[in-house]
């Protein structure tokens, strides 16, 4: 039933003898490694948070305007037991759906640590979702709320050869500022903490394995608590095989429905079709394609068809005007936002319950998942059509798209997850290269391959030795 079919060989031959035994070769080399890894993390102790202060972060948690839902609940309580009961640093990853709630359980943690008197970093891809995540945090959290936490934002364009940059990062370092909120910037060379309890990476699966290295070489001894929606194939095998904590949020908040996804060849009278029901009831639009040369000749498309439509567009070339052109849009200034993936995480408009991506077969999974979860954020029905060329179509890239009609219930992230690491393999874990050896004998065999050699190298597998 898998996905990918590994290739068959002959029943006399000796290739899939050869395949099995290289691979098994590669499963001890990496259980070394992975064991290696466990052994280091166990040895890092750091001082636990203060019991004493739970009642605070209690208070705080208070402040949240709407009830939590049981998987959430579950989660709070893990990442307490991490942070508050524990010596070694936390290293967890968050795997809940696109608008569950993961946010409000990073936000949780990063108040504990500003309480205990430490500092804390949240790390996010884009300028768009780190400037959303502080309007938000600010706002339940912030200067102007009764928890006074100096908050600060640190993006791009503020380089240490910056006035601003400059003034910031000598702030950080001096402990002035409680909790900053960055880009790629927080991870350059140079930028230093006075005294870093807490990072929260969200949105992991768009950092690059070199970012995460670097992030390995800031975090050693700090607490790390990771958010993803869609993990990649490699941040999902770890946490499959036990190198990384992982709490999953499965239940959906109340009054949220499935998206209803449709995955066809583009044709014009399905974009009228879903433009006109959601201009029906007063509703807006995301129009999406994976390059910016396309946006004029789509925008010309909509047009024609649509004469007096208002659209505006996003695009990771205006820089600061993007997020302008996304805050005008959120405002309901215009009907359709014609924009790149830049809007692939962390935009959050719960009037916007229509997306339409064009020449969906050249996105990966993880960009198609979270694209059609920035619909669907209220109690109305929302749709997502994936459009594609007939003729640019191959066989992974049909693949992702049935994996995208197939998953199309509510939760469904962690199984996308999975498919995409059937799809592509795991990768190296721990080191650079991204495609593994999970084809060559199946993905089922390879977990089975990979967990027995584990447990040989622990010892648990031992044949057992009669007594005399």
């Amino acid at each position: 039933d898998a996905v990918v079919k590994p290739r068959l060989s002959r029943v006399k031959g000796e290739a899939w003898l050869k395949a099995k035994n290289k691979v098994e070769a590669s499963t001890v080399q990496m259980a070394q490694d992975v064991l290696a890894l466990y052994a280091t993390r166990e040895t890092l102790a750091r001082s636990p948070f203060d019991p004493n202060l739970e009642r605070n972060v209690k208070a705080f948690g208070d402040t949240f305007p709407y009830e939590p839902t049981p998987d959430q609940r579950t989660c709070f309580e893990h990442v307490e037991n991490d942070m508050v009961w524990r010596s070694r640093p936390m290293d967890r990853l968050i795997c809940g759906d696109v608008g569950f709630g993961k946010t409000e359980v990073a936000m949780r943690a990063l108040y504990r640590c500003v309480k205990n008197g430490r500092q804390a970093a949240m790390l996010a891809p884009t300028g768009v979702l780190a400037a959303q995540h502080f309007k938000n945090i600010a706002a339940r959290m912030g200067e102007d709320s009764d928890f006074n936490v100096k908050i600060e934002m640190l993006r791009g364009g503020m380089g240490k050869n910056t006035k601003k940059g400059r003034e910031l990062r000598g702030r950080i370092e001096s402990g002035e500022v409680d909790l900053v909120i960055g880009t790629h910037a927080l991870l350059s060379k140079g930028m230093a903490f006075r005294d870093l309890g807490l990072l929260v990476v969200d949105e992991e699966q768009r950092f690059g394995v070199k970012q995460k290295e670097r992030l390995k070489l800031i975090c050693s001894g700090v607490d790390v608590l990771t958010l993803s929606a869609t993990p990649i194939p490699r941040t999902l095998q770890m946490s499959l095989s036990g190198i990384r904590d992982t709490s999953t949020i499965r239940s959906p908040p109340p009054m949220r429905k499935p998206t209803k996804t449709f995955v066809m060849e583009y044709d014009d009278t399905a974009v009228v079709e879903a433009i006109t029901r959601e201009m029906e009831r007063n509703g807006q639009c995301y129009y999406v394609l994976p390059r910016i040369a396309q946006l004029a000749e789509a925008e010309k498309k909509i047009r024609e068809l649509f004469p007096a439509i208002r659209i505006i567009q996003a695009h990771g070339r205006m820089g600061r005007g993007a997020e302008e052109n996304v805050a005008e849009f959120a405002e309901g200034n215009y009907d359709v936002l014609l924009a790149t993936t830049v809007i692939e995480n962390g935009v959050d408009i719960p009037s916007v319950n229509t997306i339409i991506v064009q020449n969906a077969q050249a996105l990966g999974m993880s960009t198609l998942y979270q694209l059609r979860g920035r619909v669907g954020r209220s109690n109305l029905q929302a749709y997502a059509y994936f459009l594609h060329k007939p003729e640019a179509i191959t066989e992974q890239s049909a693949m992702r798209l049935q994996a995208m009609a197939d998953f199309h219930e509510l939760g469904s992230g962690f199984d996308v997850a999975n498919r995409d690491l059937e799809i592509r393999g795991a990768g190296s874990l721990l080191g650079t290269e991204q495609s593994g050896m999970a084809a060559k004998v199946g993905f089922d065999l390879y977990m089975r391959m990979l967990k027995k050699s584990i447990r040989q190298l622990r010892g648990l597998d031992l044949p057992a030795v009669p007594r005399t």
